[in-house]
């Protein structure tokens, strides 16, 4: 199973309405299999590298980054899904790198 972690810069109410639109696109399009959690930045550190997509509302600082790219997580810029504008580019990226880890 797919895992993807959202988080933002602080606390988690726009990381679960992030949550709910992307569970939400997955069900429309019969999307299965992906478990989709939020999560409070100052955990990320921690439980990162457990994930195999980090969609972010705020932009990844250094540490993030540096987990990312060790661990080759995909990150996707979630903040078109949570503004409503253009939230079909973040889809694509997240679908993209879904059927990444299927190659």
């Amino acid at each position: 199973m797919a895992k993807i972690i959202v988080a933002c810069g602080s606390g988690v109410a726009s990381s679960e309405l992030v949550v709910k639109h992307i569970v939400d696109f997955f069900d429309d399009h019969h999307i299965t299999s992906v478990e989709v959690e939020a999560t409070d930045f100052k955990k990320l550190p921690d439980i990162l590298a457990n994930y195999d997509v980090y969609v972010w509302i705020a932009r990844p600082n250094e540490e993030i980054q540096a987990i990312v790219d060790k661990h080759h997580i995909a990150s996707v810029n979630g903040l078109p899904i949570f503004t409503g504008q253009n939230p079909e580019a973040a889809y694509r990226d997240i679908i993209a790198a879904l059927k990444a880890m299927q190659a």
